[in-house]
């Protein structure tokens, strides 16, 4: 059995986390990110990492783009149109369940599955999202009090710092808020507090 761990990274402005996204504020996604890994070993068995060019806001702000490390120069050259993007990323699940991390967003609502949602509208696309998605912030909850660990709050790249494995990702020359950063700081959690409980969460 296997399944996904994926993430997004969508366009932002500063402020606008804090005060919400309003006028020519979207979700946009530049970049969807994934990886592939069997349930029994938990070993990554194939990955998906592509970048998006937005549609209503072309141009990057110096917010993201300090926040990700992604450039409008990358966009320019590897940007690709979300329609392409996200039925390569469908046909990468292939069924699979869809595992994000978002702090208190619950089972979908906040997620990065609802920005996929929300972008398949902003788009224009004809179709309903086919993916099975499941929110893996409150199984790390409660894996960090069964183990005793203070965490009141995180984001998926912050997760192998706070559990101290964060060498273990220094070869991806990345950093948090990089979305294919994100995934392996979210597996690296897993394998750090073992995946008891984690197929629960889809069957």
């Amino acid at each position: 059995m296997n399944f996904v761990i994926f993430d997004t990274e969508y366009t932002t402005w500063e402020g606008c986390i804090a005060k919400g996204w309003h006028g020519f504020q979207k979700k946009e996604i530049v970049q969807i990110a994934a990886i592939k890994v069997e349930l029994d070993t938990l070993k990554v068995i194939d990955s998906f990492n592509c970048l998006v060019k937005p549609k209503i806001n072309s141009v990057l702000s110096d917010y993201f783009i300090n926040l990700t490390g992604i450039t409008n120069e990358q966009l320019r050259y590897e940007g690709r149109d979300f329609a392409v993007v996200y039925d390569e990323f469908e046909q990468f699940c292939c069924g699979d369940p869809c595992l994000c991390h978002s702090w208190g967003g619950g089972n979908i609502t906040g997620t990065d599955g609802d920005i996929l949602q929300e972008n398949i509208k902003i788009n224009n696309l004809n179709k309903n999202c086919g993916l099975r998605f499941c929110n893996i912030a409150d199984w790390f909850a409660d894996r960090y009090k069964a183990k005793n660990i203070r965490v009141d709050k995180q984001s998926s790249g912050q997760i192998a710092s706070i559990l101290g494995v964060e060498k273990d990702l220094e070869q991806l020359g990345l950093s948090q808020h990089n979305a294919f950063y994100d995934v392996y700081s979210i597996l690296s959690g897993i394998k750090f507090l073992g995946s008891e409980g984690l197929a629960k969460l889809w069957l």
